[in-house]
């Protein structure tokens, strides 16, 4: 038995994400009607709530599948170790975000839901991606400290490149990310 959803299905979901992603980049997702969503999206709101119950949905499902495509770069990378690995991972995720520049910015805007970025954070803390260390021998603390100042760093680089229209190349960008959360 086929459990794929159907053409329609998806191309009424998609139609409805990508709408929903139009709306957020003028305003938060609390001010966004599930009518003018459907209006947006060319559907009928019966349509909608035989998919969603609310438009809250369709953004959770945009985070989790976020989530989840960076797991599976850091799943392909997590053989490779050293600087090198790292900088190709970063370049990896660049892709992704330039690929998918329109919910990316989203997501990490003004207009994004904070949980997202809380879990992105823990995507990052859970896989390791970002360990952050000072080069003094330092408790545990203080690596927390650092650990969050990185990470703090590296969303406010890429918003700020996604900011200037990704005008910095990708391996630039990849590099400045590296050095910034460089292991030692």
């Amino acid at each position: 038995m086929d459990t794929k959803p159907s053409r329609k299905v998806r191309y009424t979901k998609k139609a409805l994400r990508e709408s929903l992603i139009e709306l957020m980049q003028t305003r938060p997702i609390s001010a966004i009607s599930i009518k003018e969503l459907c209006a947006l999206a060319d559907i009928n709101r019966s349509t909608f709530y035989t998919h969603y119950r609310s438009p809250y949905e369709i953004l959770r499902e945009i985070e989790d599948a976020t989530l989840e495509t960076l797991g599976q770069m850091q799943s392909r990378n997590v053989f490779l170790t050293g600087k090198n690995a790292l900088v190709q991972l970063m370049e990896e995720a660049l892709q992704f975000i330039i690929d998918n520049k329109n919910w990316i910015q989203v997501l990490l805007g003004e207009q994004g839901d904070i949980q997202f970025q809380r879990k992105l954070f823990s995507f990052i803390r859970q896989h390791e991606i970002v360990k952050f260390t000072n080069n003094e021998q330092s408790d545990e603390l203080t690596r927390e400290y650092y650990l969050i100042y990185a990470l703090n760093g590296s969303i406010a680089l890429i918003q700020h490149w996604m900011k200037n229209g990704m005008d910095t190349p990708k391996e630039k960008v990849a590099g400045m990310l590296v050095n910034l959360n460089r292991q030692e």
